[in-house]
């Protein structure tokens, strides 16, 4: 999911950036068209998990900016604040998760290099999507084996992840 929204983000920032500029015509609020933007992909963000619901996310993308455009220049009548706070925790939010991500591939290669060269083989090849009659085919074996041996895999692998989080 988490690369989904960024699939989203990076296709539609350039629309939203264009959008904001449009509102913000005077000088002294030419930086509040980063900050909308900003502002509205931690809006989207937040409600990541719920973006499947919608006919179009992008539409509702340009209907939050539009908002947050005119939220700011409501406030800038008032008071003119850029909306850093946004943009620091979608910072924040980005490297945990780029953190993890490394992280978590660095545990699962480290655990499938203590696998048999089958079984990295096998599950490999079920990853990328094979029956268990293609796999048992191109490793000289039966379905019932293929499949009991990837089940093995699988739990040894699972076995390396959890005792080396324990260790953590």
């Amino acid at each position: 999911m988490h690369n989904d929204f960024i699939q989203l983000a990076t296709a539609i920032r350039p629309r939203l950036i264009s959008l904001c500029r449009s509102f913000f015509d005077r000088q002294e609020l030419a930086c509040d068209a980063e900050d909308a933007v900003q502002e509205t992909l931690l809006r989207l963000w937040l409600m990541h998990e719920s973006l499947g619901k919608y006919h179009s996310p992008e539409s509702l993308a340009m209907k939050i900016a539009k908002n947050v455009c005119i939220d700011i220049l409501r406030k800038a009548g008032e008071r003119h604040e850029p909306l850093e706070d946004g943009i620091v925790v979608l910072a924040s939010m980005w490297a945990d998760h780029q953190a993890i991500l490394h992280d978590t591939e660095r545990i699962v290669g480290q655990a499938m290099k203590r696998l048999s060269g089958t079984q990295r083989r096998m599950l490999v090849m079920r990853s990328e999507g094979m029956t268990m009659e293609e796999i048992a085919a191109a490793c000289g074996t039966t379905p019932a084996s293929a499949k009991t041996m990837i089940c093995a895999a699988r739990k040894q692998l699972m076995t390396t992840i959890d005792k080396r989080r324990d260790k953590k």
